[in-house]
């Protein structure tokens, strides 16, 4: 019989779960506003000199252009879109554009603004919210943020997007709202390093292609200082994943350090909330080996458990589900390394018939008693 239970604590979607032993957090930079933020150095001065192109024709530019690049992304127009840019898109920016037409985006944009303007070249900040009609949680694209593009007049009068990148992104749920917990790990804050990078444009009064150019290398050599922890892919999930959302995991991964010696952790990072109406519990984790030889085939009973008050008003501790899990698809795991799962407690496994009151107020945690070969 099912256990109807009153749950104790509140639970944090994306917190560690944890099997066999140790505890894991992730270390995420968060931004709590994006559109009551203004950008410390914005209103950078123009040249005192008689600019190349005067203000209207420059907002009127960035307006333009900016309006077409969403307008062609949401439309799936990809041969129009990489139009608009002065040089062909990377491997990794084609995949990445292609995945978020694949998901049918549909984008609002919102404070376009022309901040300098030098030469023949305009930089421009803007605001932008975007949803995907399919949602996908390791290529998530339903975000709102702020980003900038530099534009450059060409000889036969027209604009081209020389960059076009993001200060700020928060990322959102399934249902287009902001969850914290749920996606945080792949917010973007760059916005103290932008604004220290805008007073030094102005002061030397660089080109913008050359100040984006160098901005955006400089905050990749950032990224690029810490080292890579080692994740498993199967060919399976590379085909699945764009380039932007590897990267993502990568980062989030290389936040979380060494993996704990001498077990097996499991680490959860997204939580799929629209299963739950069909008695579903599904997230996708991190599998980490923290033994010194390679490991696979890992198998064996998985139980989730959190506390909760029962009828005598005790807070005791509740097995919400439990079921045995095989994690044949992850292949071998080597010494150090982690794997990506997506684990499912079906409806035959759940324990409690006030499932979703559970996982809005209780706190899980994943206990397993895994076996696996290895040396």
């Amino acid at each position: 019989m099912k256990k109807i239970l009153v749950p104790f604590a509140v639970l944090m979607i994306g917190s560690t779960l944890v099997a066999c032993s140790g505890n894991e957090y992730a270390s995420t930079r968060k931004v709590d506003k994006v559109d009551e933020t203004e950008v410390a150095g914005s209103e950078v001065e123009k040249e005192t000199s008689e600019p190349a192109i005067d203000g209207a024709t420059a907002q009127a530019a960035a307006e333009e252009v900016l309006q077409s690049h969403f307008k062609l992304l949401d439309e799936g127009d990809s041969e129009g879109y990489w139009k608009l840019f002065e040089t062909p898109g990377d491997e990794d920016s084609v995949a990445t554009v292609q995945k978020i037409m694949e998901l049918k985006s549909s984008s609002e944009l919102r404070d376009i603004k022309v901040i300098y303007q030098k030469d023949k070249e305009v930089l421009a900040t803007f605001d932008m919210s975007q949803i995907t009609e399919e949602f996908d949680p390791y290529n998530n694209f339903n975000r709102r943020g702020e980003g900038f593009i530099v534009l450059k007049m060409m000889e036969d009068g027209g604009w081209k997007i020389s960059h076009l990148d993001y200060i700020t992104l928060l990322h959102l749920d399934f249902y287009g709202e902001r969850d914290k917990e749920s996606f945080s790990y792949m917010d973007e804050d760059n916005l103290f390093f932008w604004s220290k990078e805008l007073a030094k444009l102005k002061r030397e009064k660089q080109l913008p292609s050359e100040w984006a150019g160098a901005f955006l290398a400089e905050l990749q050599r950032i990224d690029d200082a810490i080292p890579d922890q080692p994740l498993h892919f199967t060919q399976k999930m590379i085909d699945g994943l764009a380039p932007e959302a590897l990267a993502t995991l990568q980062k989030v991964l290389n936040e979380l350090g060494d993996p704990p010696k001498d077990t097996i952790t499991i680490h959860n990072f997204f939580f799929y909330e629209e299963h739950l109406e069909s008695d579903y519990i599904v997230f996708n984790a991190f599998i980490r080996n923290g033994f010194d030889y390679p490991v696979s085939n890992l198998h064996g009973p998985v139980s989730l458990t959190a506390e909760a008050w029962d009828e005598n008003d005790e807070l005791v501790d509740v097995e919400v589900a439990r079921m045995t899990m095989e994690f044949d698809g992850l292949g071998t795991i080597e010494p150090g390394a982690t794997g990506l799962a997506t684990i499912y407690f079906g409806p035959e496994s759940i324990m409690v018939s006030n499932l979703e009151e559970f996982l809005a107020y209780g706190e899980f945690e994943i206990e397993a008693e895994l076996t696996h070969s290895g040396d």
